[in-house]
């Protein structure tokens, strides 16, 4: 039997994250948008919708919020959240660059404004090694002592692939790490998944992440918890979804028609895994009126096949007046702001 812990929380007025049929967004060139209609009904989650005609607007600058320059260009950020992808060879060869990718996130949170990391899973690179997770563990530690919200998931590379060994991962990572949090939201197996919520200027937001291996128990809790707290702006991360061509792999398709589709508050996938930079925007229409309601951005973010990452890491920047979110991508160790084209590790869209 599986136990389910649910953190209680005081209530909080918000503006919720909705999409605006009133706000105009520019093209975002780079995307790759659904563009199948598909047919459902109301037992099936939400309708995919054809692309809407893009409204071109020009944003008037306005006073922002994060003061950090890799965010300059945008006309207004309110907040930031960090994204770590596959870290699985800095735990193996290169322990200096993790460290300083978190440090890094540290010494920055303030013109960042930042106020959650998420690791996308492949902790370490052989998950019988403890010299890994040590150096995996004290590299965390830099965001525990700073007391920076942040949230794992398992990797392939963590787990031992189909064996499932999560006994190590469980050793340093598991719920007794993160439950004295007070962001901690509450843990499915260990710390195999967990959730965490954060408010940030009025916005209410879910953390849901799950490990590798999911399957139909994994769903059945991450669908209820999406349930119980439907008022709450979802970020879903995972380590395998979204492939480099922009297309679902993996259990992303099963991911997207199981839990994205049917439940509305889910806005965010994210994800590793898979070598490259990619993304998606699917729109949906939840109440079935032929309108769409919601757009779900979908991202990919792995670096590992370049010196070992070379310590680069995602930022995504919320435009609450706009409703738009901006990526933004850097290395602490190199310095350089893209890895493959600028257009595509660098972007912003509407929601």
């Amino acid at each position: 039997m599986r136990k389910l812990r649910i953190k209680s929380i005081m209530p909080v007025i918000c503006l919720c994250l909705l999409a605006s049929a009133s706000v105009a967004s520019k093209p975002d060139a780079g995307a790759t948008l659904e563009t199948i209609m598909q047919q459902g009904t109301a037992d099936s989650g939400a309708l995919l919708l054809r692309k809407s005609d893009w409204l071109i607007s020009q944003l008037e600058p306005v006073q922002r919020k994060v003061s950090h320059p890799l965010f300059q260009d945008a006309p207004h950020v309110d907040f930031t959240f960090g994204v770590l992808p596959d870290t699985q060879y800095y735990s193996q060869s290169f322990p200096k660059t993790f460290k300083k990718m978190n440090q890094w996130f540290v010494a920055n949170r303030a013109s960042l404004n930042l106020k959650y990391i998420f690791h996308l899973g492949d902790i370490v690179n052989n998950f019988n090694r403890s010299y890994q997770w040590k150096r995996a563990d004290q590299a965390m530690k830099i965001l525990d002592d700073a007391k920076l919200p942040y949230g794992v998931v398992t990797g392939n590379h963590d787990v031992g692939d189909q064996a499932g060994h999560y006994s190590m991962y469980g050793q340093y990572f598991g719920e007794e790490r993160f439950r004295w949090n007070p962001w901690y939201g509450g843990s499915y197996k260990d710390n195999r998944g967990h959730f965490d919520l954060i408010d940030v200027k009025g916005e209410k937001f879910i953390m849901l992440g799950i490990g590798w291996g999911i399957g139909g128990e994994e769903v059945g809790w991450m669908n209820q918890i999406l349930k119980i707290y439907k008022d709450r702006t979802a970020i879903l991360y995972v380590h395998d979804y979204l492939g480099n061509n922009g297309k679902r792999a993996g259990p992303g398709s099963m991911l997207f028609e199981r839990i994205v589709r049917p439940n509305a508050n889910v806005k965010v996938v994210l994800n590793g895994h898979r070598f490259g930079a990619a993304r998606r925007v699917d729109q949906l229409d939840d109440d079935f009126d032929g309108n769409p309601d919601r757009k779900v951005l979908q991202i990919l973010s792995d670096y590992q096949s370049i010196k070992g990452g070379q310590g680069y890491i995602r930022l995504l920047g919320f435009d609450l007046i706009h409703h738009r979110i901006y990526v933004r991508t850097y290395s602490p160790e190199t310095g350089r702001h893209y890895v493959f084209k600028k257009n595509v590790d660098n972007f912003s869209v509407g929601y």
